[in-house]
């Protein structure tokens, strides 16, 4: 708390009201992917009669804010790393202002309007959809290469991951309904809320199914996409307010020697093995990776060597970052994003001892400068629990009804939703921000062309699918609109 009174304490008023409607906006993204995401978990168990709706979302809420508080932050900085950053920070403050005002509008917009007409869109791609759009506009307005203006790398890893995960979602679940059927054929597993009659509930156990692997999606969701709101924040502290959030100021010394040691270990294999490393810089596919103009994050891999001895001279009997200079504080954490990046590189090129050495080296390096305030996991989990038990009734009735030719059976509930939780989980462990609206849609979907007589409805896939490949462009040109009227609005 502290650190943020300090930061406060030094910046103005202006600054200071922009930043908390800054935050306050990218609260509410937050509370509107709880509407969007967290009723694909709740529509199974809500649909289903299993508990009733403010048991559902109350447990979603629950489940959703632990899942924010226990997810990590690996996708949390997969987001950050999308933006070249010490090219924002190095502009005007305005420039990154609107910039970040742009992004957030046009997020809020999309995810807002197709919630409201009970579209089930994906939240991630919106968010990087939005992230695109500014930050190729900031480019081209300031002068800088189409190339520069976003981690293009990081993009293509990001896209991918959103593209095979409800396929991995769709194939598995129809895959697992099929071996349900042959190995549990009670057809008391397979009723819809539509067959009973007397008992409006399913039978015990495949009632606890279904609540179990619902709340398995609702923590899920809350470690992945609760991440992506982390991300966001982190952009715009670092973007707002860089020499306080550039490293992480309550860091103790006895991180900062371990920072400091990671750098002198990474500067040490670098002159060990400075024959091999020399051929990797030579590397022409190496070079394109690592060699932008203008960036520092992606630096001269000629002066890697000069950059990771740098980090630790810096760090020379240094207890708290405080005792570093504004400047000094910027300088380091590019640093170590420019060393990080080599290195990430040298890793896939050397033997497997050496690769695990600098792979431990790097995961230590990045410590202090890849981190989340406690302040900010907090408020997001509040945020996106509250958006779970506010707005979940607009896609509850898109999920149980309208994606098969028949309504939704228990155990094509209970197996999406274990499918879903599995397909997310998965994903924090690869660090990769993915939609889990379009991986329960598409566990919905395997599972119910699985069954013998089951099938999807050709128009809400297709609207679906419409909304998966419209969302980054729209989104794209939305937010690169606003940018360009906002900045002759800041001039």
């Amino acid at each position: 708390m502290s650190i943020i009174l300090d930061a406060l304490n030094n910046v103005g008023t202006i600054t200071i009201f922009l930043l908390l409607l800054s935050l306050g906006i990218a609260l509410f993204y937050e509370m509107i992917n709880g509407f969007h995401d967290t009723a694909n978990a709740v529509s199974m168990i809500i649909y289903t009669n299993s508990l009733t709706p403010g048991q559902s979302v109350l447990m979603a809420g629950i489940m959703n804010f632990f899942g924010v508080m226990l997810g990590g932050i690996g996708v949390a900085y997969t987001i950050v790393h999308l933006l070249p950053l010490d090219i924002i920070v190095s502009s005007n403050q305005s420039a990154t202002l609107v910039m970040i005002y742009s992004l957030l509008i046009a997020a809020v917009i999309w995810n807002f309007g197709t919630w409201y007409f009970g579209i089930p869109v994906s939240s991630s791609h919106s968010l990087i959809g939005s992230l695109i759009g500014v930050s190729v506009a900031f480019s081209m307005m300031h002068g800088f290469e189409f190339s520069q203006s976003v981690n293009w790398s990081a993009v293509y890893k990001v896209l991918t991951a959103l593209a095979l995960s409800p396929l991995v979602g769709f194939g598995f679940a129809y895959l697992m309904m099929k071996a349900a059927r042959k190995f549990m054929p009670s057809p008391k597993f397979y009723k819809s809320p539509e067959d009973e009659t007397k008992r409006k509930r399913p039978n015990f156990w495949m009632r606890m199914g279904i609540i179990a692997t619902g709340a398995g999606v609702s923590f899920a969701h809350g470690s992945n996409d609760g991440q992506k709101g982390m991300g966001l924040i982190m952009i715009i502290l670092i973007g707002i307010l860089p020499t306080y959030y550039a490293l992480d100021m309550s860091s103790h010394e006895y991180k900062i020697k371990q920072t400091q040691d990671s750098a002198a270990n990474l500067a040490n294999f670098y002159a060990e093995n400075n024959e091999t490393l020399n051929q990797l810089v030579s590397d022409k596919h190496l070079i394109s990776a690592l060699k932008v103009k203008n960036t520092i994050a992606e630096c001269d891999v000629n002066q890697v060597h000069q950059t990771t001895a740098l980090i630790a001279d810096k760090f020379n009997g240094i207890k708290s970052y405080s005792e570093l200079s504004e400047g000094d504080r910027w300088s380091v954490h590019t640093a170590i994003l420019c060393t990080d990046n080599f290195f990430s590189q040298v890793e896939k090129a050397v033997d497997k001892d050496k690769s695990d050495y600098v792979a431990n080296q790097r995961k230590t390096l990045v410590n202090t400068s890849e981190y989340i305030p406690y302040w900010v996991i907090v408020a997001v989990a509040l945020a996106i629990s509250i958006g779970t038990m506010i707005g979940y009734k607009r896609i509850v009735h898109t999920i149980g009804e309208k994606i098969g030719t028949q309504p939704l059976n228990y155990m094509q509930g209970t197996v999406a939703q274990a499918i879903a939780m599995v397909t997310i989980l998965l994903s924090n462990f690869f660090h990769a921000p993915v939609s889990t609206t379009h991986i329960v849609s598409s566990s919905v979907a395997g599972s119910m062309v699985a069954e013998p007589e089951g099938g999807v409805q050709k128009g809400m896939i297709k609207t679906i699918l419409l909304s998966w490949i419209f969302t980054l462009p729209i989104t794209a040109l939305m937010s690169a609109a606003i940018y360009y009227c906002l900045s002759f609005i800041a001039k």
